[in-house]
């Protein structure tokens, strides 16, 4: 039998356990509730809350097991303890740490284990929530993370009790000591404790916003007696909210503490970390040394987190917006100094992310039309503001019409049309694009049956859908549901996906996208080639195109590298019999050389700017009475 063994800072564990003063304590209705409600959820007749004490582990609620205690060197929770990942036994009798251990050949003839570690509010692991059953049984990634929940409901209990009897015992010592009696080694430990639950963040253990106002404001006076300056940058992490609904809380919470520790690893000494927020962290850096070589340390910081790999099979990667406000022209108190460095983050992300911006005043005023456009999107919906222009693909062999693109406009009240590139991003961070991009759906197809109705000769209709609702609504039932209340022939309508989302969770892509084939609607990729799509990987996405982003198509017939990536996507999309579609074309050179390069249709400027859709109806029929495509593009040019 193996034992488990002693992690490096036992002492120091232990403490943060009888801290608690949960260990021997009796059971409690709190978290008896979470046991039973985990033995209902994986239906297993075990559930334990096991804290590891110095030489046993005590139950502090069990759920399917009659004993209080069992000796640690035979647990199973002693070996999960030492790491921050679940340990997860599928078969104890196959397993050499296991298969002779006394629980395992005796009662209660443990087969199945899964426990995820629970911490204390400095992250100290204090035992399991372990499921546990007498036969095999295997854990998919969802139960395991449905575990790692659950776990974080019995240590949300923790800390709370650790707060309360921390508050609870400083306030009876402070008025049993309130004739300034020295104070008791009880008064300071539960006064310390409370401090850093009230400073520090739990999850990471960091200093939280208000502890590093706090320094910030401590630092002032020094750098004014020393006339030095020092810079509060605010990073960001880019698309972190789709990172959560997409992989789970728990990746998020994995991310976010490796995101901290590759951070921690390129601070200087007197410099400061905290976490302000969800996806938020905050630096304090003293003695930038000039702006040159402080952008050179800040795209250090941002590349350390852009360059580290993420999640259990380190093959994540996130990216990160900085803001960065300087002390004293940016700011002489604490407060400013942060909303200056928060407000240039903001504007960093803005401008697609990724980016590093300085403070500006003028940004302010950037913000305060965001955040009109923000509050007013919310009801452009329901007071009709919002509405679709089609822009035609044209068949670059012969000029026939090949369909439209649909395309989303809002016409503010106040600003008038609001670009798609400053609104749309507002939409995807704040979720409205779900209902925004099932509204397209349904008008796109009410559109077809209406040119229909009215005799419009059929062309399809192309509708990109977002990550959010691609991978969060159920876009196949909607797109069914539209096209058989229109009574349209599928084929009619073709749904884009850019690169990144097909990429982004690649198991649920290809399940939600075979389902949208089985309809029979079309499928495309769009913006390809700014993405990473390996060969292998497209050939199993049931696909029928490939949309070339545009920025290879600016220049291709002045670059011999963007005609050479052209005619890279061509060649490939060819050989797995898919169609390639160049978007953002504006002149007769370079349709030339994208029809030579292989491409089978195009858009842009070119042929025609987005049309309404009554325009776009009288498009298609002058286009079956032209004779060819220049005489379509002599009527309907620039």
């Amino acid at each position: 039998m193996q034992r488990p063994q002693i992690p490096v800072d036992e002492a120091k564990r232990l403490a943060a356990l009888y801290a608690t003063e949960l260990f021997g304590t009796e059971p409690e209705e709190a978290f008896d509730r979470i046991t039973r409600l985990t033995a209902k959820l994986f239906d297993v007749p075990t559930v334990l809350i096991s804290l590891v004490g110095s030489d046993s582990q005590w139950f502090k609620s069990r759920c399917g097991m009659v004993p209080h205690s069992a000796p640690r060197e035979t647990s199973f929770c002693g070996h999960a303890i030492l790491s921050d990942e679940a340990l997860v036994v599928e078969d104890a009798l196959h397993d050499e740490r296991f298969f002779d251990n006394p629980s395992v050949v005796g009662e209660p003839h443990v087969r199945f284990y899964a426990g995820v570690p629970l911490h204390a509010v400095d992250r100290a692991r204090l035992g399991t929530l372990c499921v546990i059953d007498s036969r095999p049984r295997t854990l998919s990634k969802e139960d395991l993370d449905e575990l790692y929940e659950l776990g974080r409901m019995v240590e949300e209990l923790i800390y709370h009790r650790q707060l309360a009897r921390a508050a609870q015992e400083l306030h009876e010592q402070l008025l049993h000591n309130a004739a300034h009696a020295p104070a008791s080694i009880a008064t300071s430990a539960a006064a310390g404790q409370v401090k850093y639950l009230l400073t520090h963040d739990a999850l990471t253990g960091l200093a939280n916003r208000q502890a590093l106002l706090r320094s910030i404001a401590g630092s002032i006076p020094v750098w004014q007696s020393q006339h030095t300056s020092a810079v509060v940058a605010c990073l960001n992490l880019d698309r972190f909210k789709q990172l959560n609904e997409v992989l789970g809380h728990v990746a998020g919470d994995t991310a976010l503490v490796a995101v901290t520790r590759a951070l921690q690893s390129h601070l200087r000494e007197g410099d400061m970390l905290a976490r302000a927020g969800n996806d938020e962290f905050v630096m304090l850096l003293n003695d930038p040394d000039g702006e040159e070589r402080l952008l050179a340390r800040l795209h250090q910081l941002m590349n350390t987190v852009n360059d580290h790999a993420y999640g259990e099979a380190a093959d994540l990667s996130l990216t990160c917006s900085v803001g960065f406000a300087c002390y004293p022209n940016d700011g002489e108190e604490a407060d400013i100094l942060l909303n200056n460095a928060v407000t240039a983050m903001r504007h960093a992300k803005a401008q697609g992310g990724g980016r590093i911006e300085r403070f500006a005043p003028e940004q302010r005023r950037e913000m305060g039309r965001r955040l009109t456009l923000e509050s007013h999107l919310r009801r452009a919906l329901e007071r009709e503001e919002l509405f679709l222009q089609y822009q035609p693909k044209i068949e670059l062999d012969g000029g026939a019409l090949a369909g439209f693109e649909v395309l989303l406009r809002w016409c503010h009240p106040e600003h008038g049309v609001v670009s798609p590139e400053e609104f749309v991003p507002i939409a995807e961070e704040t979720g409205l694009i779900a209902p925004i991009g099932e509204w397209i759906v349904k008008t796109a197809v009410a559109q077809l049956a209406a040119w229909r109705r009215a005799g419009v000769p059929d062309v399809p209709l192309a509708v990109n859908l977002s990550a959010r609702q691609f991978m969060q609504s159920d876009i196949v039932a909607i797109v069914s549901e539209q096209l058989a209340g229109a009574e349209l022939e599928p084929d009619l309508l073709e749904l884009e996906l850019t690169e990144s989302v097909s990429m982004a969770d690649p198991g649920r892509s290809m399940v939600v996208m075979h389902k949208l084939k089985s309809l029979g609607v079309a499928l495309s990729i769009d913006d390809f080639g700014t993405g990473y799509s390996s060969f292998s990987y497209l050939r199993r996405l049931p696909i029928d195109k490939l949309k070339i982003d545009k920025s290879f198509v600016q220049d291709v017939a002045q670059s011999a590298d963007s005609r050479a990536i052209v005619q890279a996507i061509a060649a490939m999309a060819r050989r797995l019999n898919l169609g390639v579609v160049a978007e953002g074309v504006e002149t007769e050179a370079q349709a030339n050389a994208l029809r030579e390069a292989g491409c089978d249709q195009a858009q842009g400027f070119l042929y025609s700017r987005p049309l309404s859709a009554e325009d776009a109806a009288r498009f298609t029929v002058a286009h079956r009475t032209q004779a060819s495509g220049q005489a379509l593009h002599t009527a309907h040019g620039r």
